[in-house]
């Protein structure tokens, strides 16, 4: 059973309404493979509540939020907030390429090609996160469009993500955020060939 339902006549998507877990594999990928914090920067992250030597499996919401708020501070000192996520995003993507199943992915992507990539965006992302929820239609030759619903949005990070997964099949991505709701926002996918 999915996490969400589109509410009555307004068409804003409703939260779940058990509490959003995030799986400890999200935060092995930006922090221990991609960005490896130490000193002050892993301080940070075991005062917000991470600390991958005792992490449980899944951990909540609102510690990755706030562990995304100190890789921002530590890893992107000076840039802009939204720049920032787009940032931690590609690096996310980085250190997933890192695991195993990264590796096989980051291997496939380039013989997968971008439209078979974006096809199976969806569930990337459920892997991610299970509470958020992904649609994507094509608009024309080299743009689609992606609505996602989150209870917590970060599209920004999400634009980061989506454009390092489309750099791994090989092609110059553009990935603009276009509308966003209090729970919901969109994405229009573009890219290049090489």
């Amino acid at each position: 059973m999915e996490s969400w339902t589109e509410a009555g006549t307004t068409g804003e998507p409703r939260l779940p309404l058990a509490p959003v877990l995030v799986p400890r594999r999200n935060f092995e990928g930006l922090f221990q493979h991609a960005l490896r914090p130490s000193g002050g920067f892993a301080q940070a992250l075991r005062d917000v509540g991470y600390d991958p030597e005792t992490a449980p499996e899944y951990l909540p919401l609102e510690v990755w939020r706030a562990a995304l708020a100190v890789a921002r501070r530590h890893a992107c000192p000076g840039l802009a907030g939204e720049e920032a996520n787009r940032v931690l995003g590609r690096h996310y993507v980085e250190g997933f390429a890192q695991t195993l199943v990264g590796r096989i992915f980051a291997s496939a992507a380039p013989l997968l090609g971008v439209e078979r990539c974006l096809s199976r965006l969806p569930t990337y992302l459920r892997a991610g996160r299970e509470d958020m929820k992904l649609r994507l239609e094509a608009v024309r030759a080299r743009e689609w469009r992606a609505t996602v619903v989150d209870a917590d949005p970060l599209p920004d990070f999400v634009a980061g993500v989506v454009e390092q997964v489309l750099r791994r099949t090989r092609v110059l991505p553009r990935v603009d955020v276009l509308e966003c709701a209090s729970h919901a926002y969109a994405l229009r996918i573009r890219w290049d060939e090489v």
